[in-house]
């Protein structure tokens, strides 16, 4: 509506300037008439001469009345103009007007129905929300109980996570415990364990699965630990697999087998060796024990028929330690080469280092005497030739001597000799020199062959920490009821320290006959150096 009387009063406006206008150029047009007019009576002046004052009056009479005319005809142009102008401006007045009621009627029919459109959005609006309230509480709801359920479910897989990781450990901690185990059924168990491993590391774990495998491995093994058996069957474990023997079992404390062919007996025996299979086949048995476990099970089998049984003596080591293991085995005699190879494999692997040690130290040692015996000896006819030759002052024939033996005398002599034709203090800056360059090379590798010797107790020490950490955790494991066992475990753990004692004590000895040695070889330099200077350059300085 404000655009539409905008436009109007716009039109308007156009309108009066054009009248306006109009009427300026009118005004214009009659001023040009009456000026030439003018010029018309100015120039008639001059060309006749006035015949009368009357004549005059008449003629201005019809000038006056000529530009009357045609002022009057200029106005009645205007007027005509002006009036065209207004019934223009009428019509377009009259065609504004109808064309304003026409936008006010639209206008308001726009209204009502922006109206009734707006009251029926309001509506829809409040009932949208209304039902987004109700919409977004609902959600609220939902959201909380969800996220208790999901809460619920998390603490519920974790706990399932947990049981079955308690699981899984259990099973390979039982896997690894099964090869020192009993070896009767041993196959059948591995693969139960590995099956119930197998269903608890599944991307979806079959903790269920994985438990009954577990479960039916221990019910399985306590089965074996508490019945006995006797029967006809392949030995497939031992030293003679693939033979048919006559087995007889008590638990897991007793199992002989008697080959059916030539009566040859084995037994499976229980050591307390601290590392390693726990259980072992021996099939070299005394005379003794061998001819009773036969007798026992010849017994067992003959008595298996009988209804009424009958009393069986088993030769049962009931300790099962290992001294009993190997008072009871027919052990060989072994060589000095396989008893060191024994010793050797029970300190571990921190033997090795200390060998390694030994042979640099051993190295280090014959480098350096030989290095001594060579570089520092101090020959009695070198010494003898010398005298004479500096007695007789034969200076060159003394220092060519120096340099043929190259030892460390004849090299600090040569620095002496060399400056017979010099002063007694540039002699002895050369000498303290030639000093300077002989000690460090008869002192070279002492430092390394030192420390040899003080690593080696620490090495011992270092693999009987090491041993006592095993003997304590095979302990926790399997248990002990057998003092002569710990004391066995810890004498194996103290082996790597007397070997390492073993190992240093020599080698600190002989670093002390090495050093005593460089002593006396830098002893005799400084002596026999400051007597060839006495003897050159005579006692007192010049």
């Amino acid at each position: 509506m404000f655009n539409s009387e905008l436009g109007i009063r716009n039109s308007e406006f156009r309108m009066s300037k054009n009248v306006i206008a109009s009427r300026e150029a009118a005004k214009q047009s009659m001023h040009r008439i009456v000026f030439a007019l003018l010029l018309m009576l100015a120039s008639s002046a001059f060309a006749w001469p006035w015949s009368s004052d009357k004549k005059n009056a008449e003629d201005e009479a019809r000038i006056k009345d000529s530009l009357l005319q045609v002022e009057v005809r200029n106005l009645q142009r205007e007027v005509e103009t002006l009036t065209r102008i207004r019934m223009q401006k009428a019509d377009s007045l009259e065609k504004l007007d109808a064309k304003h009621w026409s936008n006010r009627y639209a206008e308001s029919q726009m209204t009502e129905e922006h109206q009734n459109k707006t009251r029926e959005l309001d509506g829809r609006y409040s009932k949208l929300s209304t039902d987004l309230g109700r919409i977004t509480e609902e959600a609220m709801s939902s959201k909380s109980v969800t996220e208790e359920a999901e809460e619920k479910s998390k603490g519920e897989e974790i706990a399932f996570d947990a049981l079955n990781t308690q699981v899984k450990l259990s099973i390979e901690k039982t896997l690894g415990d099964v090869a020192g185990d009993y070896p009767v059924g041993m196959n059948a168990r591995l693969l139960r364990l590995k099956q119930a491993n197998i269903e608890a590391e599944k991307k979806v774990p079959n903790t269920i699965a994985a438990v009954q495998g577990f479960m039916d491995d221990l019910l399985k093994r306590h089965e074996v630990t508490y019945t006995q058996t006797y029967g006809h069957e392949i030995s497939q474990v031992g030293s003679r697999p693939d033979v048919n023997v006559n087995r007889l079992r008590l638990g897991t404390v007793f199992l002989g087998e008697v080959a059916s062919d030539n009566g040859d007996v084995q037994s499976l025996m229980r050591s307390g060796a601290l590392q390693g299979k726990v259980f072992e086949w021996n099939a070299k048995l005394p005379a003794e024990i061998s001819q009773n476990i036969k007798q026992a099970v010849t017994q067992v089998g003959a008595a298996n028929g009988s209804p009424s049984g009958a009393i069986v003596a088993i030769p049962l080591d009931v300790l099962q330690n290992k001294a009993i293991k190997n008072s009871i085995s027919d052990v060989k005699e072994l060589t000095w080469t396989e008893k060191f190879q024994a010793f050797f494999k029970k300190g571990g692997i921190v033997m090795y280092p200390l060998m390694l040690v030994a042979i640099i130290a051993l190295l280090l040692f014959l480098e350096r005497f030989v290095m001594l015996s060579y570089r520092g000896h101090l020959g009695r006819r070198f010494n003898k030739n010398m005298d004479a030759l500096v007695a007789e002052k034969k200076y060159d024939e003394a220092a060519n001597l120096c340099l043929k033996k190259e030892t460390s005398l004849a090299m600090v002599l040569f620095a002496v000799l060399n400056k017979v034709n010099d002063t007694r203090e540039n002699a002895e800056r050369s000498l303290q020199e030639a000093l300077l360059r002989e000690q460090p090379k008869l002192e070279r590798r002492m430092g390394l062959l030192a420390a040899m010797g003080t690593i080696a107790p620490l090495l011992g020490l270092l693999g009987t920490v090491t041993g006592i950490i095993t003997l304590f955790t095979v302990i926790t494991e399997v248990g002990t009821n057998d003092a002569r066992v710990l004391a066995g475990g810890i004498s194996e753990a103290l082996i790597t320290t007397e070997m390492g004692l073993v190992i240093a004590i020599p080698v600190m000895i002989l670093h002390g006959l090495l050093s005593e040695k460089i002593e006396k070889i830098t002893s005799e330099l400084y002596v026999q150096s400051t007597s060839l200077m006495n003897k050159v350059f005579g006692k007192e300085s010049k």
